[in-house]
């Protein structure tokens, strides 16, 4: 009997020494999620998220934890079940295309750019699967979403008026100017002279003479032939003296004698032009584009993360 109980017992262990690395190596791969009744294994999952780490098209990888991984590999089974169901598997020729635009594109030959494949850390045939799945994602959002999605001129123009503040124009104002000229290093006593001058024409133009003609017979500054008519400015094209004046001025009154290092200057504002806006038909291209791409992430995110899962049955045990 005791040989026996003994012979019992070194059986026992043995059989627990046998599947005791059986027990561990179901435990290490144990199964993280199902898709519609197909498992995903840690093992599977953690392959994944070192392929999807690795890939330049993720670079936000690393700041993803496992349950975020998780759903990334269940999103491409989806995708996966999609493309099937849909018919819209990536052909060879298809993938082989791909591969040439972005040879192409950045100057590589074939060589090369297995290379700086490969200087990523990447394999060459997960990358050429990589692609592959692009593809067909980039096929799904055409068919799914894209077509799906339109801005209409209605929604064009409310964007417009809720967003009037965006497409303000900065004011202006249209100028004339008479300037009399005193090099900075003339005289004081010239400097002085110039500035009586000038004085004598602002006090003139002031009492309500006619100021173009004033700028055409005393101006030596720009555009006294024409009535030292600078046009419509806006701040910052003039001398930051002259846009001070300008800027404050009320429209139809004439300023006090400003002194530059170029002379002595007097202005007169014919008229501000008040803010004003960009019309729509300026900027309603640019405002369907950016009423169509976040139309186009909503739909996107929708389609994906809720549509898409309806379609499945998904359950996660991580």
């Amino acid at each position: 009997m005791t040989i026996a109980r003994g012979r019992l017992a070194l059986l026992v262990a043995a059989i627990l020494l046998a599947a005791a690395p059986r027990a561990g190596a179901e435990i290490m791969n144990r199964i993280v999620a199902t898709v519609d009744g197909e498992p995903i294994t840690l093992v599977e999952l953690e392959q994944f998220s070192e392929r999807y780490r690795q890939s330049p098209a993720h670079p936000d990888a690393a700041t993803l934890d496992q349950r975020a991984l998780l759903d990334e590999l269940v999103l491409e089974k989806l995708l996966r079940k999609q493309v099937e169901v849909q018919g819209l598997t990536a052909t060879k020729q298809q993938v082989d295309d791909y591969l040439e635009s972005i040879r192409s594109r950045n100057n590589l030959t074939e060589e090369q750019l297995r290379n700086a494949v490969e200087a990523r850390g990447l394999d060459w045939d997960q990358y050429v699967e990589q692609v592959k799945l692009d593809i067909e994602r980039a096929n799904l959002v055409n068919r799914e979403i894209r077509a799906r999605v339109n801005v209409s001129p209605e929604e064009i123009e409310r964007y417009y008026e809720a967003h009037r503040d965006e497409y303000a124009r900065a004011p202006r104002v249209h100028v004339r100017l008479i300037s009399l000229l005193a090099p900075p290093d003339a005289p004081a006593a010239e400097r002085e002279s110039v500035r009586e001058r000038a004085a004598a024409v602002r006090a003139e133009a002031a009492d309500g003479a006619n100021f173009a003609k004033l700028a055409e017979e005393h101006s030596e500054g720009p555009a006294a032939a024409e009535g030292g008519d600078l046009g419509e400015m806006s701040r910052g094209e003039m001398q930051p003296a002259f846009d001070e004046v300008a800027f404050t001025l009320e429209p139809g009154k004439v300023s006090e004698v400003i002194e530059t290092d170029t002379g002595f200057h007097v202005l007169k504002v014919e008229k501000r032009v008040g803010d004003t806006h960009t019309p729509l038909a300026d900027v309603s291209d640019e405002i369907r584009e950016r009423l169509y791409r976040e139309a186009m992430e909503d739909r996107y995110d929708r389609w994906f993360k809720k549509d898409l899962r309806e379609r499945h049955h998904v359950e996660i045990m991580l």
